[in-house]
């Protein structure tokens, strides 16, 4: 039988990928759109009405999103590029509803608000999981990568490899909505 080192190389690279430690620096922030009204029907107006308008014309009632960014430093010698190392950043966004007058509102309508909100910040969670996991993924990914004769060579498919375990997610996020309908199957529904 015989045995062909690129295949042994590629599966070493796979193992030491998830052996790789990954930290992904997490920043975290929230956007409110304030809402308001004594009923479940004036808050599901609010919400049609002051919600976050997305590209396909549709609105939703919260959105996250995510960006990732890495940063790598290599070292050059005769014998070609290597990765040194390699830092992400995900910088997360969500938005959500804030109904600004639930002090003063009936307590069996705080109570479904509070259920659908909970129900959705663990839709949205979801979101969030997924720009970190892609930037975990980029980190180790690039960390492993084996040398390559030059510095430009090595950036152009450290940076190819980013992006297209950006795209991975971002399809992977498309499905998880699909599957979800966008948080209804984990309770997210209000009224």
């Amino acid at each position: 039988m015989k045995y062909c080192p690129r295949i042994i190389l590629i599966i070493c690279v796979i193992s030491l990928a998830s052996l790789v430690r990954a930290e992904p620096k997490v920043i975290i922030k929230y956007d409110y759109y304030d809402i308001r009204g004594n009923s479940a029907n004036e808050l599901r107006q609010q919400m049609n009405r002051f919600g976050i308008k997305w590209t396909n014309g549709k609105t939703y009632d919260a959105f996250t999103s995510w960006r990732v960014r890495w940063n790598y430093q290599y070292n050059a010698s005769e014998r070609g590029c290597a990765i040194r190392s390699v830092a992400t950043t995900v910088h997360i966004v969500y938005r959500m509803p804030r109904w600004i007058n639930y002090a003063s509102a009936p307590y069996d309508l705080r109570d479904r608000w509070d259920i659908y909100i909970r129900a959705l910040k663990v839709h949205e969670d979801g979101h969030r999981d997924f720009g970190i996991k892609a930037a975990t993924e980029i980190e180790r990914a690039i960390a492993v990568m084996t040398p390559r004769k030059t510095c430009e060579e090595l950036g152009e498919e450290a940076n190819g490899l980013g992006y297209r375990i950006l795209e991975k997610y971002a399809n992977e996020e498309k499905e998880y909505d699909a599957r979800t309908n966008f948080g209804e199957t984990q309770g997210a529904i209000f009224p």
